[in-house]
This record gives structure tokens, C-alpha cells and sequence, in this order.
């Protein structure tokens, strides 16, 4: 079993059918141990009230998708200790938030991710290990 760290390109996935969002369900599925930093919440929440505005779903199913979206998880990290690492790799790749890659490297786990640009950004690096575009994970 390995540990994984999903970011909420992944989470809303699995709330709003989207690209890759059967890949999503079924690791949410699977006998791997999923992790996020308590700022998924707010990373959700946001994409949730947009897709309810756009009229995708209503408020009160974006409200609900927010309640379940703990369960997902082994553990929700808090992000205190994350921040500053993250804001030295997001300045020496010049790339924004990566306080996902940043729970990951300390749990040593794979982060789990629908962003393209991010991975572009993280190959070459010696980051890219820990970094895993969700179309290219595979139930074992």
C-alpha cells in the first residue's frame, strides 16, 4: 500500500464529472492511504461554489460534496510547517503553491496531481519524483 497526497484538482473530480475524474474515483477507491494539507478545504469549497454558480450544481450540493470531502482522507495536514518550504521550491521553480509537493516530500508519499502546467514545471527537477499527473496513475 502506498501513501498518496492529492491536491483538489484531484478532489473535485470527485464531485464533478470531469477529465479523469473515473481515474479520481477509483483511487479514491483503492487501498492506498490518501493525505491533503487542510488548505484543500478552501481550495475545494472555492471550485465547488464556482461549478454552483456557473449553475453546474446547487449550493446546497456543492455544501454537501464540502462535508463528505474529510472522508476521503487518512489524514488532513496541517499546513504551518509546509509554508515555507513550499514558497522556497515555488520560488526556485517559479511556480506557485506547492504546498501539496511539500506534504508529500515529508511523508514521503507520491502527490497526485490533474495539473499539467505543474508537472511541466516540476520535470527536470529534482522534485519530479515525487510528482504524478493523476491520467498516468494506475490501480495495481
Amino acid at each position: 500500500m502506498s501513501d498518496f497526497v492529492v491536491d483538489a484538482s484531484v478532489a473535485v473530480k470527485w464531485f464533478v464529472a470531469e477529465t479523469d475524474s473515473l481515474v479520481a474515483d477509483e483511487l479514491s477507491a483503492s487501498d492506498h492511504r490518501l493525505f491533503a494539507p487542510r488548505l484543500i478545504l478552501t481550495e475545494v469549497a472555492n471550485a465547488l461554489g464556482r461549478k454552483a454558480m456557473a449553475g453546474l450544481m446547487s449550493a446546497a450540493e456543492a455544501c454537501a460534496y464540502l462535508r463528505s470531502l474529510p472522508q476521503y482522507f487518512d489524514g488532513v495536514l496541517a499546513v504551518d510547517d509546509l509554508i515555507e518550504p513550499a514558497l522556497e521550491n515555488a520560488c526556485a521553480i517559479r511556480h506557485p503553491d506547492l504546498i501539496y509537493l511539500e506534504a508529500a516530500r515529508r511523508l514521503n508519499a507520491q502527490f497526485i496531481t490533474a495539473d499539467h502546467r505543474l508537472t511541466a514545471k516540476i520535470a527536470g527537477t529534482g522534485l519530479a519524483r515525487h510528482v504524478m499527473l493523476l491520467s498516468a496513475w494506475r490501480p495495481e
